[in-house]
């Protein structure tokens, strides 16, 4: 029922910085904060705490294992990142990627893989400190890229069955997400294979532009903004050495969809393996569960 309750609250705007009914949807309840993990969730996903040295506390974690997971078998793994306002247990509670992983695992259709889901807060994935850029309360600053792909990645790596290759490491997710996920990509290309902006937070300055107070954070100088934004990433670094294919998506009715399209515009123009796809729907939880098999058979689709 709670599922059916938040699938039906329709998020027609960003939502990376608002404090409405459509932050509710994504966060999974109304009550619920960030950090907090439901305890509703199927028996193959796991809770945990990751401890974090460089956030200086534990940091929540859902890990989902497919079927037959098994200790003398390795596994692709792929991290899948939240929207703003969502935690670890958005992915699996609130959009059901572990139902959709199942059944397409038990049809032949995908490779049995290893998804992770953590908490990055309101962060968008990036280290920031505070001062560099203007916060005026709706972002969580801190070392959340140093946790994200150095300190995760080694505990999963040493705590189950990865497949620990560069080749079987992948990175998504949605919104802020999947800003994340695009940045981190591209910013370690070594550690990734394939990432996803599915619906991805980003800004090109026009004016268009939504919750401008969260990209001045992110952009605070122009410095800044060449490091960190995905569009002028795709422009100004060189492709990497070993390639990375991305996939983009949003709905037609999204306002984001001109932004993420001008990415895959800059990410071919640029020489990367890249993917567009344009669905019915807006920028909410009903067309990203619309999208799951989707997601799941760019990452890990069994040959």
């Amino acid at each position: 029922m709670r599922k059916a309750f938040i699938g039906s609250l329709l998020l027609s705007t960003l939502c990376v910085g608002c404090s409405s009914p459509s932050e509710e949807a994504l966060n999974g309840s109304s009550g619920q904060t960030t950090g907090e993990t439901q305890n509703n969730a199927a028996p193959n996903i796991e809770h945990i705490q990751v401890d974090s040295k460089s956030l200086g506390r534990e940091m929540a974690v859902d890990v989902y294992l497919p079927p037959g997971y098994a200790e003398n078998q390795q596994y692709p793994v792929l991290y899948m990142l939240h929207g703003y306002g969502g935690n670890a247990s958005t992915w699996f509670d609130w959009l059901d990627l572990d139902g959709a992983a199942d059944r397409l695992i038990n049809e032949g259709k995908l490779k049995p893989i290893i998804i992770v889901s953590p908490d990055i807060a309101r962060s968008f994935g990036i280290n920031s400190i505070p001062g560099q850029g203007v916060n005026q309360g709706d972002v969580d600053e801190g070392l959340y890229e140093t946790y994200l792909n150095e300190e995760l990645v080694a505990y999963m790596d040493s705590h189950y069955r990865t497949n620990a290759s560069r080749e079987n490491r992948y990175i998504g997710g949605f919104s802020m997400g999947g800003y994340a996920a695009l940045y981190l990509a591209m910013a370690h290309s070594e550690d990734y294979s394939k990432a996803g902006g599915h619906s991805a937070a980003l800004w090109d300055y026009t004016g268009t532009d939504l919750y401008t107070g969260q990209r001045d954070w992110l952009y605070p100088t122009e410095e800044l903004r060449q490091l960190r934004d995905p569009i002028l990433m795709a422009s100004n670094k060189p492709l990497p050495e070993q390639e990375l294919e991305v996939y983009l998506d949003a709905g037609d009715s999204d306002d984001l969809a001109e932004k993420d399209e001008k990415l895959y515009d800059a990410l071919k123009a640029g020489g990367y393996k890249v993917e567009w796809h344009l669905s019915d729907g807006g920028h909410d939880i009903n067309y990203w569960s619309s999208q799951l098999d989707n997601y799941l058979l760019f990452y890990a689709k069994a040959r």
